[in-house]
């Protein structure tokens, strides 16, 4: 059962039902779901698809003419060069509707020359007036990085002619719960942990067994499908993996600032900064800045974290123990190497999910104010989960408890401190617990109206 995303889809159908012809740009990350996106779309559509190869033009256009002549009627000629390809296309009639052409990995043609943007672009003009046989061009990427940030710079003035650009970001822990209906909250997020929101990994995911269960059968054993992902988990195209190994190593084993990394992997700072900042572009690692707080001076700086969880999860058990992952069964090696320290491993996720919790209650106008800004705060000594302000300096800050049965009352002393070290004015105090919460934080929170006690059931 493949997740259906229900306004990407509609947002597609938006430009499709559109008079004029349409050049859309659709992106998101490998293993995102474009694929299955694109089938649901192009149901009862006439549409033609090819898929673009990271090789040289004269390569390219063989492979796809040879691809075409195939789909177009036998008597169909096909012109020379990407302007011919795109014409012969344009040029065939549509009993209704929009004919869709769809070109996916289309920046492996583009870094090559304009040639075939320019071949789009003339193909959506020349058949502006032509309303009985419209054209859409519907241009997928998986490299993020360069569509936002490459592609304007390489396309230049053609860029505008593109009608819009739609992403398609990770799925939320909502949605997980919505396609999960069979965990409770304390397996959602530990599910949640591993596969993250990217909706193809969901549908390896069987929840009629338990999280230890999918791990075991789909990331420990060899042939297993996260198990050849963890493997293929660095792009292709990235040189020398072996230092992009030992930074993701070296991060997921909690040595998160610039100066722990460099005594782990024993690389210059320097190297280390580019490799990170290509990892940063990648998405699958994040430098987290805290909020910015009067308690500047207890803050602590250039911290950073592997943020795609599949990748944290692959660096921080099976990378670290590969060896014995041979030689072991796979429930064996989860009970040895992964069961102790997993609790501890989730509670990161915890957080997130406690932090979209509160997003869904602003965006609802259920808090005391709408917050524009949320971030964590991270001090030299304690970190805050969530600080969230608004335009007015109002201020709300929230602690997440997922190890402990209790949080206690010493708990949110502890906060307390830490809102102290941030010199905060704090308006509201959250605090989230997956169990419950201690007698004496309970008075607490009966005796100060700012403070909301939130448990795993409300979750």
């Amino acid at each position: 059962m493949a997740f259906k995303r229900i306004s990407e889809l509609k947002t597609l159908h938006n430009y499709y039902n559109r008079n004029d012809n349409q050049i859309v740009v659709l992106y998101g990350s490998r293993y995102s779901g474009k694929h299955s996106l694109l089938r649901e779309f192009l149901k009862g559509k006439q549409f033609y698809y090819y898929a673009a190869r990271a090789c040289s033009d004269q390569e390219q256009l063989k492979q796809w003419y040879d691809e075409l002549k195939d789909a177009l009627p036998r008597n169909a000629q096909i012109k020379e060069g990407y302007s011919g390809i795109i014409s012969t296309m344009t040029a065939q009639k549509t009993e209704a509707g929009k004919r869709i052409i769809v070109i996916d990995e289309f920046q492996n043609i583009i870094k090559g020359g304009n040639e075939f943007m320019e071949a789009v672009v003339q193909g959506a003009h020349s058949r502006l007036n032509q309303v009985q046989s419209p054209v859409m061009f519907l241009l997928c990427s998986s490299s993020v990085y360069w569509v936002e940030n490459q592609m304007v710079d390489r396309l230049k003035e053609l860029a505008f002619e593109i009608s819009g650009l739609l992403r398609l970001n990770s799925l939320k822990f909502l949605d997980f719960t919505k396609y999960f209906k069979n965990y409770d909250m304390e397996a959602s997020v530990e599910a949640y942990s591993v596969i993250g929101g990217n909706p193809m990994l969901w549908e390896l995911w069987d929840d009629q067994k338990t999280v230890a269960e999918n791990i075991c059968r789909l990331a420990l054993k060899e042939g297993g499908p996260l198990y050849e992902y963890g493997n293929n988990i660095l792009p292709s195209e990235l040189r020398e993996p072996v230092v992009y190994n030992t930074i993701l190593s070296a991060l997921a084993q909690g040595k998160n600032k610039l100066n722990d990394i460099y005594k782990y992997t024993g690389f210059s700072r320097a190297k280390i900064s580019v490799y990170l900042k290509n990892l940063i572009e990648l998405e699958m690692v994040a430098k987290i800045d805290s909020v910015n707080t009067a308690g500047h001076e207890n803050v602590q700086k250039g911290i950073y974290r592997i943020v795609n969880p599949y990748a944290r999860f692959w660096y921080k058990y099976i990378f670290k123990n590969y060896s014995r992952l041979v030689f072991t069964p796979p429930e064996k090696f989860f009970n040895r190497y992964i069961a102790p320290t997993f609790k501890a491993y989730t509670a990161y996720c915890f957080t997130d999910v406690c932090a979209e919790y509160l997003d869904i209650l602003n965006q609802m106008d259920k808090l005391s104010f709408r917050y524009n800004q949320r971030g964590v705060w991270v001090g030299k000594v304690g970190t805050i989960d969530t600080v969230a302000t608004d335009d007015n300096g109002n201020t709300l800050v929230a602690l997440c408890n997922w190890e402990n049965p209790l949080m206690k009352y010493e708990d949110y002393e502890w906060l307390m401190f830490c809102i102290k070290q941030a010199k905060l004015n704090v308006d509201s105090i959250y605090l989230f617990s997956a169990g419950d919460f201690d007698l004496e934080l309970k008075q607490e929170a009966m005796i100060k109206d700012n403070i909301r006690l939130i448990d795993g059931s409300q979750l």
